[in-house]
């Protein structure tokens, strides 16, 4: 992603994230407290509307004082001697007084004066026809005794108030009332005589009050309206309305949907010590609508801060993507060694940044063209080296190995006291060290240049671990030390990979444990490795071992793990740093483990095949190798056998030396035909001879006759020439036994010796 999108998507959430969180936190809020608001006042608009109810029955409490007071109320409840007719009148005139005074107070269902007991001593019913208060035969039923009670603990004056009576069967003056009483006080001795009360119609004021409920604690409730009363139970209705009356506070039900909602209040208390619930329909469609219009002004907000803080968000985005891309341009600039100047305007701090900028691309251009011109300058030298270390390498190699060749046929002359034989011994083995050296010099030479390619081959691993400690195996015997090779079961046999570089690597690791151990012994194990590289090949000794601060440091060229191990045990501290660098070539890994004066276990793990070289290049295959290239030759053993090798060349004598003391074979050499003759007289048991077609001269046939004819010994003759097939004739090649090209190749060589030199040793086993 560019990085204008990454700013402009960075600033445009970082700004609309709180912005979303803002809205999702505050809207709910808003909105649960505007409905708050909105029950709260229809709640007002409920208790309003029963406030009426309440100052109707204050007022009828001042109808019942006066009703307590006038007539003599002594006289219609018979508490004198008076005579019946006078009772009856007035008893007949308190009715017709009464209808006089409750004309339009139609809630008034009932009047009754009772003695102290609660006992109805004359009462009067609203007629349902003529709608006027009439004395009637049946009695009322008598006032519940914890009213009675009530009523008789009331101070001249007060008023008692009963619950509301809930009657769904009642007629339409009694289906909801309630009682009001007062004592009945005798004037002139204040002594209480009865009570009186009448029994109001709640229901019919409850009529004026649309979709209202009234329900009792057991659920049953009644709707009345003028078109006429609805009853049943709330409870089923209003699922869950049970549960919240039982808190006894003020509820608001909610359908499941939510479209239907109701407040319920406790408004009053009946006469089973339960409460009667009022309940009223909420209108919604005000808050709905208030509601949608809050969404849609959000709404219309959020769009218009989304707008700004895009338009702010592409702003800040562009002018950052400006400035990255004129930091890129020169950067790409200064990465070409070309100047680039960052010329930004704005705060301070940019144009500080822009100035120091170009003044690094200045210096960054400057010290380009210093290091480009020093670049040039050591690669310049470098090619220097390796062609100085080349060219002294080949120089040093040709004598060096002539004083090899010579001081060991030198050694080997049966004239010599002990004394001369042992001073060319010496020789002999310091220009091998110094041969060693060189060669080491020589692969470290070539691995840092790159010529080292990788010719990937199938391995049978223990065979060549086998030949190697074969090869080896004098230079342990002649210290003592037993050397064994341990493989593990069911360990990997088997690799793709460069048969000469593994060989050379184990053959490093060898030749340390050789010089570093004096006693004990030396194990090679092959065993698992890991997972990207399962074959591992150990090489454990017994040895000095080596510190654990020094263990990178042997690794290093020209390191050892210090100076007196170099002058006691000798060596250049290449060896194992050739060894690292080809086990990369190869695709694997060195490590070591030691302790100091307890031994050392050099690991070596590779993978099963190489497939690529280091780079990510295919390896390339090298041809067959000669004489004349530095690889590991093939491995033979023709002990105990003598070869002379004829060659007028000291240069090719020098490099077919090695080759043949690797077979150990005993190696005598002579440069002309006279030395030849000689040496075959003075040695017998020399079955083979090397001709060089270069001593043959011009007559080669008259040449290899007079060597057979001159010896009695009867040699195998292997003629060594550029052309075997050109440079003789037939009848001359009658005469050797073999011939082999020049440059020689060891594998074509070692076919050709086998051949010859093992047919006598089958003819004597035999």
């Amino acid at each position: 992603m560019r990085l204008r999108n990454q700013t402009l998507l960075f600033l445009f959430l970082f700004g609309l994230a709180p912005l979303v969180l803002l809205v999702s936190i505050t809207m709910p809020l808003v909105f649960d407290r505007i409905e708050d608001f909105y029950h709260g006042a229809y709640l007002q608009n409920l208790r309003a509307d029963f406030r009426d109810l309440d100052q109707h029955i204050a007022s009828r409490q001042e109808m019942l004082r006066l009703l307590a007071k006038l007539p003599e109320p002594g006289l219609l409840m018979k508490r004198d001697e008076r005579e019946d007719m006078e009772i009856d009148e007035a008893r007949a005139g308190y009715v017709e007084w009464t209808n006089r005074i409750l004309d339009d107070q139609l809630d008034v269902s009932r009047v009754v004066f009772a003695d102290n007991r609660g006992r109805p001593q004359f009462w009067l019913e609203r007629d349902p026809k003529s709608l006027l208060l009439r004395p009637t035969t049946a009695s009322p039923e008598p006032l519940p005794e914890a009213f009675i009670e009530s009523i008789s603990k009331t101070q001249p004056g007060a008023i008692a108030v009963s619950p509301i009576h809930v009657d769904h069967q009642g007629g339409p003056f009694n289906f909801l009332t309630l009682d009001i009483a007062a004592p009945i006080v005798l004037p002139h001795d204040n002594v209480t005589v009865g009570m009186v009360y009448i029994t109001v119609d709640v229901g019919g004021m409850a009529r004026a009050y649309s979709n209202t409920l009234w329900v009792r604690n057991d659920g049953s409730f009644l709707l009345p309206s003028e078109t006429g009363d609805r009853a049943g139970n709330a409870f089923e209705e209003f699922p869950g309305l049970e549960e919240k009356f039982s808190a006894r506070r003020l509820a608001l039900w909610r359908s499941p949907g939510g479209n239907r909602q109701m407040i319920w209040v406790p408004m009053f208390a009946t006469e089973d010590s339960g409460v009667l619930w009022v309940g009223r329909t909420v209108d919604t469609s005000p808050l709905a609508a208030l509601q949608n219009a809050l969404v849609l002004r959000g709404l219309i907000v959020v769009v218009v801060v989304i707008l700004v803080i895009w338009l702010l968000a592409s702003w800040l985005a562009g002018r950052t993507a400006r400035f990255g891309d004129e930091l890129t341009r020169g950067i790409e600039r200064m990465l070409e060694d070309e100047t680039a100047s960052f010329r930004w305007s704005g705060t301070h701090e940019l144009r500080e940044l822009g100035q120091k900028l170009s003044r690094l691309a200045e210096i960054h251009a400057r010290n380009s063209r210093n290091l480009r011109a020093h670049a040039r300058e050591l690669e310049q030298s470098n090619r220097y080296k390796s062609e100085f270390l080349a060219n002294v390498s080949h120089e040093l190699r040709t004598p060096l190995n002539s004083i090899l060749l010579l001081s060991k046929m030198l050694a080997g002359k049966a004239h010599l006291g002990p004394d001369e034989r042992h001073q060319a011994d010496v020789i002999h083995r310091a220009g091998q060290d110094l041969k060693d050296l060189i060669e080491n010099i020589l692969d470290l030479s070539r691995i840092e240049a790159g010529e080292t390619t990788v010719n990937p081959e199938p391995i049978d691993l223990p065979q060549l671990l086998q030949d190697l400690l074969e090869l080896v195996r004098p230079q342990f015997e002649e210290k003592g030390l037993p050397l064994v090779l341990e493989i593990e079961d069911g360990a990997p046999t088997r690799l793709v990979s460069d048969a000469s570089k593994l060989r050379q690597i184990v053959k490093n690791f060898l030749s340390n444990s050789v010089k570093f151990t004096r006693q004990g012994g030396v194990r090679v194990r092959l065993r698992h490795g890991d997972d990207t590289r399962p074959l591992r090949i150990d090489v454990v000794d017994t040895g000095i071992g080596i510190p654990e601060a020094k263990q990178q440091i042997i690794f290093e060229a020209f390191k050892q793990a210090d100076g007196a191990t170099n002058r006691r045990y000798g060596g250049t501290g290449l060896g194992l740093n050739i060894s690292r660098r080809l086990a990369a070539l190869l695709g694997g890994t060195i490590s070591v483990s030691s302790k100091a004066g307890d031994g050392a276990t050099f690991s070596l793990l590779l993978p099963q095949q190489v497939d690529t070289l280091a780079d990510g290049t295919q390896p390339s295959v090298e041809p067959a190798v000669s004489a004349e290239e530095d690889t590991e030759p093939p491995i033979a053993d023709f002990s105990p056998h003598r070869v002379l090798v004829v060659e007028p060349d000291l240069h090719h004598l020098l490099q077919l030396t090695p080759l043949l003391e690797s077979w150990r074979l005993a190696i005598s050499g002579a440069v002309d035909l006279e030395e030849a003759m000689e040496v075959l007289e003075d040695e017998p048991e020399c079955r083979t001879v090397l001709l060089d077609s270069a001593v043959l001269g011009e007559n080669p046939c008259d040449t290899i006759q007079t060597i057979r004819n001159g010896i009695s010994s009867r040699p195998a003759i292997i003629l060594m020439s550029g052309n075997c097939s050109g440079n003789a004739s037939p009848d001359c090649m009658r005469l050797v036994e073999d011939c082999i090209d020049l440059p020689v190749d060891p594998e074509q060589l070692k076919d050709v010796l086998e051949s010859h030199l093992a047919e006598p040793e089958t003819a004597q086993n035999g």
